[in-house]
């Protein structure tokens, strides 16, 4: 599993975090110039600060969506790239039969139980950690419905890119032994 597009999702997050600090700035030292022709052009400071600070929460749910979702995929991409060996079943018709089948359902797997299947390799409490985080994406995916919040009031950018990093590290470091 590869970490490039995961760790590009987070530097690319990291440099927009940081726009929002230096709007942040530009906001409290009153440079009301560097305003012109965006969003806070006609607001007043105090708006502006909220809209800053809703813009930065709102970010980072969609980070934590975006984090989760590459994970997501590099999960099922694994398990596609391994399902090409169930074409070695005997009788051969079979195992064509079980790869496409692979293939073809992948999509509609669970993910807390593809995560499961890594428990030979995840340490349980990342595997929990991957599921708390799931949980929250799903909130964020359907429309943060306060009434069903997550278990994880909360789940930021750094731990939720920290927590893919440490499960593909053991995966990786799994593979070698």
């Amino acid at each position: 599993m590869n970490l490039d597009y995961i760790s590009s999702i987070y530097t690319n997050y990291r440099a927009v975090r940081d726009s929002i600090k230096v709007t942040r700035r530009s906001i409290s030292n009153e440079i009301s110039w560097l305003h012109n022709r965006t969003v806070f052009e006609d607001l007043q400071v105090s708006e502006m600060g909220h809209l800053a600070d809703s813009a930065n929460k709102e970010l980072s749910d969609l980070i934590v969506l975006a984090l989760f979702a590459g994970f997501e995929r590099q999960l099922r991409d694994e398990i596609l790239n391994k399902s090409s060996k169930l074409q070695e079943v005997v009788p051969a018709a079979l195992g064509e039969r079980l790869d496409m089948l692979a293939k073809k359902e992948i999509e509609r797997w669970r993910t807390d139980e593809i995560i499961d299947l890594f428990d030979f390799a995840v340490d349980g409490n990342i595997r929990g950690r991957m599921k708390q985080i799931l949980e929250y994406r799903n909130w964020i995916a359907h429309g943060k419905n306060p009434d069903k919040l997550p278990s994880a009031k909360t789940t930021e950018p750094k731990t939720t890119y920290d927590t893919i990093v440490d499960f593909i590290t053991q995966i990786k470091d799994f593979n070698k032994n």
